[in-house]
């Protein structure tokens, strides 16, 4: 973060530690110059910026620059003003309490900086409108949870309600295509406990796509590619739930609340200078219990080596600042902040009661828009303090039926509609066998009904007619084949009556 220093007359201004050198070496800030003066604003103003030992990302006054989120959102919105604002820096030490008072007491003019509006402060002073969010909340040190020696968090990221259906849904897959390869498959056709061991472990191997049995109906691929498509959606959630909560259980907070360090009787610590310390004080907390530290790096010691060793069991500040601290990557992984526990308005710039430059500065600090989070960015790191930056959601909500009823209903309806085609078409192949066997028996019947028919007629042409000749002729060509018959035991029939070709046999051995 570069600092602004103290520049040529046309472009710099005083920053001093005293009124007195501001006086001697002034510096004007030329602001943007419409043509026009308001009443009342001809007189340079004395702007009185505090100095502060640590987060000087926020504000940093020297004697010789000043630079700042804070101090680039007044001088941005001096920018917007319609008129010429004349302005000098004092850098002043002392509490913020204090630099408000002398605002009131006519002292400085006005005061920039990140100053926290609270309602004690506005009885003396006006407050522009809040140029950034605020809050108080805990910075807390992290520590890991797991107590018992058995942990079943792997349950957790499903309810109970889908893990039910999870189970119902790999016994219904399972059933589908047992039913539907059963009359073709051999894998299927085993004893009864292998029929059902095999058409399980088909349906819940396909939680790892290592099914090894081969599946020949189509109808069961269908079901089979539907099943594993929401398994997979399934275990891609599970998984990142999963995720989720063991992380969330290994950043749990060593405190959650305010009540619980003042039931164990902890040391609290609080930035310099901060109004934090007169909320906690009227929150009950002894003042021999309160540590005020000055920057980022006394904040994580003091909490490394906790209330028992010198340190602090929390750190009680605003929001911004917590996300500033936490936005260091050396603090990210080891601390974090808890729920907030006190709203304030946010930061504000100071002047004295009734001063038009107060509704002036509201309006343009409201049109800043775009160019005051391009400021926020540049100082801060973030857009805007998250007042949940750096807290596991502790509490992560499993996922419910509700989440995949879409996915179940579609697994049912088209495994349920795969099975109904496979019952139709084996009652179909089986209607279509049973009609073929009765044309098959009925052919038989009639031509066994034409051979009883026939034989008379062989007997009644055996008494020598000529006709017929030609006709014994053509058996006779085939002497081989007329021995087989001949020798055949059915040549007798049941009724007496002689066969054709027995006959023949007689015509052709005379």
């Amino acid at each position: 973060m570069k600092c602004r220093p103290l520049a040529a007359p046309a472009t710099g201004y005083l920053l001093s530690s005293t009124p007195e050198i501001g006086r001697m070496n002034n510096r004007i800030l030329s602001g943007r110059d419409t043509g026009a003066l308001t009443i009342g604003y001809v007189k340079e103003l004395k702007v009185a910026v505090p100095k502060k030992p640590g987060f000087k990302a926020f504000v940093n006054a020297t004697s010789h620059n000043a630079s700042g989120y804070c101090i680039d959102i007044f001088e941005a919105a001096a920018k917007k003003l319609p008129h010429v604002l004349h302005y000098e820096f004092v850098a002043v030490d002392g509490s913020y309490d204090e630099l408000v008072r002398n605002v009131s007491s006519g002292n400085y003019d006005a005061v920039v900086g990140d100053i926290t509006i609270t309602a004690a402060r506005a009885v003396d002073v006006d407050f522009t409108m809040p140029y950034t969010e605020s809050g108080v909340s805990l910075l807390v040190l992290t520590e890991n949870d797991s107590k018992s020696a058995i942990e079943w968090v792997f349950l957790k990221p499903l309810t109970t309600q889908l893990w039910l259906a999870l189970m119902g849904g790999f016994f219904f897959t399972g059933l589908v295509v047992w039913t539907i390869e059963w009359p073709r498959n051999p894998e299927y056709q085993r004893s009864s406990l292998r029929q059902c061991s095999t058409a399980l472990y088909f349906s819940f191997s396909t939680l790892t796509f290592s099914h090894g049995q081969i599946i020949r109906s189509p109808l069961s691929k269908i079901v089979v590619v539907i099943w594993c498509f929401v398994v997979l959606v399934i275990v891609q959630s599970y998984t990142a739930s999963l995720s989720s909560i063991l992380t969330a259980k290994r950043l749990r907070p060593s405190v959650t609340d305010l009540e619980q360090l003042r039931s164990n009787g902890d040391y609290i610590g609080y930035q310099s200078g901060s109004f934090v310390r007169s909320v906690l004080i009227k929150e009950g907390f002894n003042v021999n219990r309160l540590k005020d530290y000055p920057n980022k790096e006394e904040y994580a010691k003091a909490l490394r080596k906790g209330s028992k060793n010198g340190g602090v069991s929390a750190i009680v500040d605003e929001i911004p600042y917590i996300t500033s601290f936490l936005s260091d990557p050396k603090y990210i992984n080891e601390f974090q902040m808890v729920n907030r526990i006190y709203k304030t308005p946010g930061l504000g710039f100071v002047f004295p009661q009734k001063s038009p430059l107060v509704h002036d500065l509201s309006v343009a600090i409201l049109d800043l828009g775009a160019e005051g989070s391009r400021i926020e960015k540049k100082w801060l790191g973030t857009e805007t303090p998250l007042p949940s930056y750096g807290i596991p959601n502790t509490d992560a909500t499993p996922l419910t039926l509700r989440s995949f009823s879409g996915l179940f209903i579609i697994t049912v309806c088209m495994s349920a509609l795969m099975l109904l085609i496979s019952i139709a078409k084996s009652v179909h192949a089986k209607y279509t066998k049973v009609r073929d066997s009765d044309m098959q028996s009925a052919d038989g019947d009639g031509r066994s009904e034409g051979h009883r028919g026939f034989g008379p007629l062989q007997n009644d042409m055996g008494n020598g007619s000529m006709a017929d000749q030609p006709h014994h002729e053509a058996r006779n060509e085939h002497p081989q084949g007329v021995s087989g018959i001949r020798e055949s035991p059915g040549d007798v029939e049941p009724n007496d009556s002689v066969p054709e070709h027995a006959i023949l046999i007689e015509m052709n051995t005379r």
